[in-house]
């Protein structure tokens, strides 16, 4: 009976262990990223600002690395030898616990960010990924069903005028 209470209480112990080690290791790395400014940016049209504010950290330095966004098979981008590629490897430094650095994402779709964050003595405190959304150019989208309308009235012109003849021919 002592065994299993023994070997229970280690189990137990030894789980309640890695539940506080990795909450622990969310709260040092809690990072918020600035959405409203990215929600109206435009594809290689807008330098926006990417604001990071660090709940834990006043100062030290993030190590970033981006990547752009996987290659989709059904849905190509206007630049597809941008798509999974990585574009930033950079550190920037947190001061008051913020830091910005301004980048014209060059294709629509969700990059992916990783944050290692250190304190002032380069000590590494935590790592984090964030996800960055950047939707279409609206008039790129309103522009190509434009398009795409065009084309479908122009096919179907040509199909009844060429219709209107054949049916002429057919006809004598």
């Amino acid at each position: 009976m002592t065994k299993w209470f023994s070997v229970g209480f280690a189990a137990f112990f030894i789980f309640g262990a890695v539940l506080l080690t990795s909450a622990a290791a969310k709260d040092a790395a809690a990072i918020e990223l600035n959405e409203e400014v990215l929600a109206t940016v435009r594809p290689d049209l807008d330098t926006p600002t990417v604001e990071l504010n660090f709940q834990d950290v006043t100062n030290g330095s993030a190590h970033i690395q981006l990547s752009s966004p996987e290659p989709k098979f059904f849905s190509p981008t206007d630049f597809p030898w941008v798509e999974g590629t990585p574009l930033i490897d950079s550190t920037v430094s947190i001061e008051n616990g913020k830091a910005s650095f301004d980048y014209m994402f060059p294709i629509r779709g969700e990059y992916a960010m990783t944050l290692d964050l250190m304190d002032d003595t380069g000590k590494t405190i935590g790592t984090q990924e964030l996800k960055i959304n950047i939707h279409e150019n609206p008039k790129e989208v309103r522009n190509g069903i434009i398009f795409i309308g065009l084309l479908a009235i122009f096919g179907l012109l040509c199909g009844w005028v060429f219709s209107k003849r054949r049916m002429k021919l057919d006809a004598v």
